[in-house]
């Protein structure tokens, strides 16, 4: 039988995966791991067997960190094929986007080229608060 001193309780893992939600995950990450080539997706999804549970908080921070170092390129490809399927899923979305672009150039012309946001502070505080919003 083994010591309950040893193995790692279930709170102990809770604690360590809850750590988890504090840590930057992009802090070691250099301009230099965004150009290097990504490993192959055989790597990135590779088998099981290779993992562990983390011993500690500090192991599973530096863990994560390097994770996201080495697989980055991995990363963003995925994001991107997630973001060009829901795309493809629901059109009206991208053509919203695409739509978005000279609204938001005009807006841009209105505001600095005629001095709306001079004459009408409002308009101002407002196009402020949109552009916190998204744009």
């Amino acid at each position: 039988m083994v010591s309950s001193s040893s193995s790692p309780t279930v709170s102990s893992r809770a604690r360590i995966l809850l750590s988890l939600l504090k840590t930057n995950p992009f802090r070691k990450l250099e301009t230099d791991d965004l150009n290097a080539n990504p490993p192959p997706f055989s790597v990135f999804c590779g088998g099981t067997e290779l993992y562990s549970f983390p011993a500690s908080q500090s192991d599973a921070t530096e863990r994560v960190q390097e994770n996201v170092r080495h697989f980055i390129g991995n990363y963003i490809s995925v994001l991107v094929v997630i973001f060009l399927i829901s795309l493809y899923k629901q059109p009206i979305a991208f053509l919203t986007l695409l739509a978005s672009f000279p609204v938001k150039d005009y807006l841009d012309h209105l505001i600095t080229k005629r001095g709306v946001d001079q004459a009408y502070p409002f308009i101002r505080r407002l196009l402020f608060f949109i552009s916190k919003a998204g744009w």
